[in-house]
């Protein structure tokens, strides 16, 4: 996983493996919402080109746990057939999905200051 900050943004590019290894990755994005107090994610799955159950759940488990921290995690770069299996599942429903990371950083519209800060 690549983990690369933009203002009050947080861009996750994850991988195949990523959403294998779901206890990992779901640990370093808890430790992202609590300890560094992010709340804005874009999740850019591009290098997934198909998708199975382990992994969709893997995108649902990663949305409940910036759900349960306040916070809140977009969808960039879903290929149409990783789409329609996203879909069948309902999970464009609980998860906005964009194009690009760009495109989903930017429906956040403008960087809010943190408290402190």
């Amino acid at each position: 996983m690549e983990i690369k900050k933009n203002k009050d943004i947080v861009l996750l590019r994850l991988s195949p493996e990523d959403l294998t290894a779901i206890q990992e990755t779901s640990e370093i994005v808890e430790d992202l919402l609590k300890i560094d107090g992010e709340r804005k994610f874009v999740a850019d799955i591009s290098a997934v080109k198909q998708i199975n159950s382990l992994q969709a759940g893997a995108l649902v488990t990663l949305h409940l746990v910036c759900y349960e921290n306040l916070a809140v995690m977009k969808l960039a770069g879903v290929t149409d057939k990783v789409k329609v299996v996203l879909q069948l599942i309902g999970l464009d429903k609980l998860m906005e999905m964009h194009h690009g990371p760009e495109v989903a950083s930017a429906s956040f519209g403008k960087a809010t200051p943190r408290p402190g800060a």
